[in-house]
């Protein structure tokens, strides 16, 4: 008997990204092994107590493991396997509280001895499909979950699984595919749903997309706010007055704030609530009234929208986003001022990593020492707006004569703005700045994973929300080199004919 892990929380990233990134629950073993696992010719009554002391602490262990006890329950399945090394449960389920430790290596042994004594496990094939997945080895990863499904043809999960990897692998159709046969078996499955909505606008289909994309107020991470005002249809507003509430990371927030014009519109007044780092900012909004931050106490209000809403409200197509930038503006008056060498023809911003917490950090961020390859070149200026604990970095790679820290200048993202308007170009990996240098409208490249996120779609270097973004996207998976050697050549050409 197996149960489902409680899937894991997505990741409303608060240092910059955007959407709820999948990660396919796991399937755990719920009972205890049965005595008769893998016992000798003639059992002796030693044996035969080991076995059932194996069991007995296998389901406390287990009962740790529901209860999010993980590192308890880690050493409760160790101890189990050196009275059981036979059990091919134990071995999955401490793949399972391995992997939600980060410890995907030593998961994925653990999901292999599970199969050696138990080959034709579906589960444990899907669970091991996904630490595969985590580790971006996505080949690896859609064979063991095609084993999934050949041994389980009839399981949603295993079918939604195979549908995760596809869409990394960007076989967008197989992925629908795969959501909508795991959706004829389980119509309710939310997650399917909320990663269908994800593939169809990686694809570009945003109509169908966000008209899915309610889902994710069923997801057990995400209740919606609940208010007793009624949810805004889109109406005329006449005169009343509308809260358009936060939801998401800030990159999310300063891509969708592109809407506020269209809100105020229809006639009332627009009461924007948001992060308290993005309300200078969002305050220079066109139709933005009266911005409000997170947790405070909202003036009275009439109706109310949360924000990601709006596309599906104004049936947004990619043919029709409004994409008029800029639609930020940087403070007029601020105390943020880049030094600039002598010689230079060209000053670039540079961020490397977003909050580690985030559950694609591993693939979306990278290290410094990546972005090095870009930093010898002369008459270019590099500035870091780098936040957070990867700003450290900068003391053990880089000097400030190579590098000038600027985000120890910035408090907030209004002066962030005021830093990239300074700027001739940035260059980020997917995090919030290149949200804000788009919608500020300066020239910004982003360094995209191979698995990107759904609002960079696939193949093309532009974007229909930023005309000023430019795309450099890994060819395979963690390589950092490839995408960054093409970033280089890029910016020697701008230097070059910027002299």
């Amino acid at each position: 008997m197996a149960i489902d892990e409680p899937g894991e929380e997505a990741a409303f990233d608060a240092a910059g990204l955007d959407s709820p990134q999948a990660v396919a629950p796991d399937e755990v073993s719920a009972e205890a092994p049965p005595p008769d696992i893998a016992p000798p010719a003639k059992p002796s009554d030693d044996s035969s107590q080991r076995r059932q002391e194996a069991a007995r602490v296998f389901a406390l262990a287990s009962e740790r493991h529901r209860n999010g006890e993980i590192d308890d329950a880690v050493r409760g399945y160790a101890k189990a396997l050196v009275l059981n090394p036979a059990s091919a449960d134990v071995y999955n389920n401490l793949g399972v509280a391995l992997r939600a430790q980060g410890r995907l290596q030593a998961a994925i042994a653990c999901y292999q001895r599970s199969l050696a004594l138990r080959p034709d496990h579906s589960d444990v094939y899907s669970n091991l499909g996904n630490a595969l997945r985590e580790l971006g080895r996505l080949n690896d990863a859609a064979a063991n979950h095609q084993q999934a499904v050949h041994l389980s043809p009839d399981s949603a999960q295993a079918i939604y699984n195979l549908g995760l990897v596809l869409r990394d692998l960007g076989h967008l159709d197989e992925a629908l595919a795969c959501f909508d046969k795991a959706l004829e078996i389980d119509p309710d499955f939310v997650y399917c749903h909320w990663d269908r909505s994800l593939a169809l606008l990686l694809r570009g289909d945003f109509k169908e997309g966000f008209a899915e994309y309610d889902w994710r107020w069923k997801l057990p991470h995400n209740p919606p706010r609940g208010y007793t005002q009624p949810l805004w249809d889109g109406a005329a507003l006449d005169g009343r007055t509308i809260l358009v509430h936060q939801e998401q990371g800030l990159g999310d927030m300063i891509q969708f704030v592109r809407y506020l014009p269209m809100v105020k519109e229809r006639g009332g007044t627009v009461v924007v609530e948001c992060q308290p780092e993005l309300a200078r900012l969002i305050s220079t909004v066109p139709g933005a009234d009266k911005v409000v931050i997170r947790g405070s106490s909202p003036p009275p209000f009439d109706v109310y929208v949360p924000l990601l809403g709006l596309p599906r409200i104004f049936d947004s197509s990619i043919e029709d986003i409004p994409d008029r930038v800029p639609y930020l503006a940087p403070p007029e008056l601020h105390n943020v001022h880049l030094p600039v060498p002598f010689g230079t023809r060209l000053k670039v911003g540079l961020v490397w990593a977003g909050k580690r917490s985030h559950k694609n950090d591993r693939n979306r961020s990278c290290a410094l020492s990546e972005f090095m390859v870009l930093v010898g070149m002369t008459g270019v200026a590099f500035y870091s707006l780098q936040k957070g604990e990867a700003a450290g970095e900068l003391e053990d790679v880089a000097c400030a004569a190579l590098i000038v820290d600027a985000g120890r200048m910035v408090e907030d993202f209004a002066d962030t703005a005021a830093v990239i308007a300074q700027l001739d170009l940035v260059i980020s990996v997917d995090t919030a700045v290149v949200h804000l240098a788009g919608a500020l409208g300066r020239p910004v490249w982003a360094v995209l994973p191979f698995a990107n996120d759904w609002r960079w779609m696939v193949e093309r270097e532009d974007s229909p929300w930023y005309p000023t973004v430019r795309l450099f996207r890994q060819e395979s998976p963690r390589d950092w080199e490839g995408v960054m050697g093409r970033v280089r050549e890029a910016l020697r050409d701008l230097a070059r004919h910027r002299q």
